[in-house]
């Protein structure tokens, strides 16, 4: 008995809470920066086409951070 005399303002208290009300924020990112970077599939016999093969994957590198930052930014722009 005491149990419930416990619990009932519990209960109570629960069904007066205003209903939660989610919103949802659409987020235009451009389909540029959604595309995959190019990764290099050259076999390399030399060390000068190892240097070149580096170089791509160098860039491939920058390419996607690029991509990733331009997305964080978006993101985060928009927070309220």
């Amino acid at each position: 008995m005491k149990f419930l005399i416990l619990v009932s303002p519990l209960l109570l208290m629960a069904g007066c809470q205003p209903a939660t009300e989610y919103v949802y924020i659409e987020r235009d990112i451009p389909a540029e920066t959604l595309t995959p970077c190019p990764i290099s599939a050259r076999l390399v016999q030399t060390v000068t086409e190892l240097a070149v093969l580096a170089t791509e994957h160098r860039r491939s590198a920058e390419c996607a951070n690029g991509k990733i930052e331009a997305i964080a930014e978006i993101l985060l722009s928009e927070r309220v």
